[in-house]
């Protein structure tokens, strides 16, 4: 493979845009895009698109996020902007998906020597699937150590749907990605996850979308800001206008969020035709499952973890890891206690599944997990839940199902506590400058007791920012009349419709405090 006219060859079926000037009419997924209720770009789309045509700038990022949650559309996106909006010449983008047949027998690194070599030009590379290949790490620090990369003017997009092997990826890539990476504010690592829920109502509610264009809301300082003030004991002006103009709508919005969840696919289909298809749910189930082989994992060991972690008591509640009733198997399908549980769990982490979030040590103000103590079980999209439940218990209405589920009080309280949960992880990249999300970040926290019932908050959020440490306590009372709040300085408390100020601390309904994440 070392003429130009070899890697064309053997590429062209995967990059119809070298010979096909319409082909984006024609693509499936930027059709189902068009076609969708949501119609709007990730805000990750904006992010890369403002940083890759940089002259001059070679190396790698990566992308990383679960199944079905649009990582190939998001590249057929970015791919017809470089063409149609920057002018890019189409055979200097390639796109690679690293678990199609036809390229199995196909060295990596040898693939990328020769798109190294096919031209003069800056190239766009984007390698789908990244993840199904053990390799690619490696075949990516070769390039960069000699010199190829820039030799070859190379932009390179690595995007895989687990990142279980994201730490070794890491560690071989440390100093290797380029210049490229060092323009985005996350070290050239990022995430692709199910959409937040502020961005599902920017995509549905056009009023709103263009209060945030006008307020500016969707600068990360001003977000930020406002989480500041909140914390402080004050109620922003915006806030109070979202409330007394939009609450019952995004109130509205949140209900349907606990069914739908973040997935594009299941968002367009609930507000299409107000039910999610059979096949969505066991499709994205079943890829969970069978992708943990890949992983090195026993895919029935996987499911039986599952299958504890599912029980609708068990959402946001603690977890002894060391006393979990799981009974795993052996390579020969035997009972089998001790199967490497932790790998299973990291598994399920990496994969933007379930967070565990740990207490923080000491009595408070530590910001410092401890490791020795239970965790807390949070899922971290409502959709994911409500299809690796249905699927694990063989339910053949799964909508319906989550809908019966999301009807008890006390489990939408539970799955409301997780999807706030999700908010404060991914708000590390919002607001600071990280490589990965650290999940040591977001914890739950025992203050010194007030009686012989010990109290404890849901969550602290620990952030760093120009050099200062923030810490935000927050506190989850999903009811109508919250009670039983342990005044403390700094806390905030989300309610299920109230907004108000009581002890210096703000009440603030969960829909709204949810829109600056």
């Amino acid at each position: 493979m070392n003429k130009a006219k070899d890697i064309y060859s053997l590429l062209e079926p995967y990059n119809p845009w070298w010979v096909d000037k319409g082909w984006d009419r024609r693509d499936p997924l930027i059709k189902a895009f068009e076609n969708s209720i949501l119609e709007r770009e990730p805000r990750l789309y904006y992010h890369i698109r403002r940083y890759i045509t940089k002259l001059n700038a070679y190396g790698i990022i990566t992308i990383r996020g679960p199944r079905r949650v649009g990582k190939t559309t998001l590249i057929k996106l970015l791919i017809r902007y470089l063409i149609k909006e920057k002018g890019i010449i189409p055979k200097s983008i390639f796109y690679v998906s690293l678990d199609y047949e036809g390229l199995r027998d196909i060295k990596l690194s040898d693939l990328l020597i020769a798109i190294a070599r096919s031209s003069f030009y800056e190239k766009y590379v984007f390698l789908d699937e990244a993840s199904m290949y053990s390799g690619w790490a490696q075949a990516l620090k070769n390039m960069y150590d000699t010199g190829l990369i820039d030799a070859g003017r190379m932009k390179i997009v690595a995007a895989g749907s687990h990142s279980m092997d994201l730490a070794e990826a890491t560690s071989k890539l440390r100093g290797r990605q380029g210049a490229l990476a060092q323009l985005f504010n996350v070290s050239g690592n990022l995430i692709h996850v199910p959409l937040r829920f502020p961005e599902v109502v920017e995509a549905i509610r056009g009023e709103i979308d263009r209060l945030f264009s006008y307020y500016k809301l969707r600068r990360s300082k001003a977000r930020f800001n406002l989480l500041v003030k909140l914390s402080s004991g004050r109620i922003p002006l915006i806030i109070q206008e979202i409330y007394d103009n939009y609450f019952q709508l995004l109130q509205t919005i949140l209900e349907d969020y606990l069914i739908h969840g973040g997935y594009p696919r299941a968002i367009n289909e609930y507000h299409r035709t107000n039910k999610i298809s059979e096949d969505f749910y066991s499709d994205l189930a079943e890829l969970l499952v069978k992708d943990s082989e890949k992983a090195g994992l026993h895919p029935e060991n996987l499911k039986r973890l599952l299958e504890v972690l599912t029980e609708p008591k068990r959402l946001s509640s603690t977890l002894n890891f060391k006393k979990l009733e799981v009974i795993g198997v052996d390579e020969d399908a035997r009972p089998k206690k001790k199967f490497g549980l932790r790998a299973y769990i990291e598994y399920l982490k990496t994969t933007w599944t379930f967070f565990f979030s740990y207490r923080e040590q000491g009595k408070s103000e530590s910001c410092t997990p401890n490791l020795q103590e239970n965790v807390k079980n949070y899922v971290l999209d409502p959709f994911i839940y409500h299809a690796l439940y249905s699927y694990l218990r063989n339910i053949p209405d799964p909508f319906n199902t989550s809908k019966e589920l999301v009807d008890h009080t006390d489990f939408k309280g539970h799955l409301i506590e997780s999807v706030v949960a999700s908010h404060l992880l991914l708000s590390q990249q919002l607001f600071e400058r990280v490589s990965s999300i650290d999940y040591t970040k977001v914890l739950m926290y025992r203050i010194t007791p007030h009686n012989s019932l010990e109290k404890e908050t849901d969550f602290v959020l620990c952030v760093k920012k120009r050099g200062r440490n923030y810490r935000f306590i927050i506190e989850t009372k999903y009811r109508k009349t919250p009670s039983h709040v342990i005044p403390e300085e700094g806390k905030i408390v989300l309610t299920k419709d109230v907004l108000k100020i009581k002890n210096n601390i703000v009440y603030i309904p969960v829909s709204i405090f949810l829109l600056i994440f």
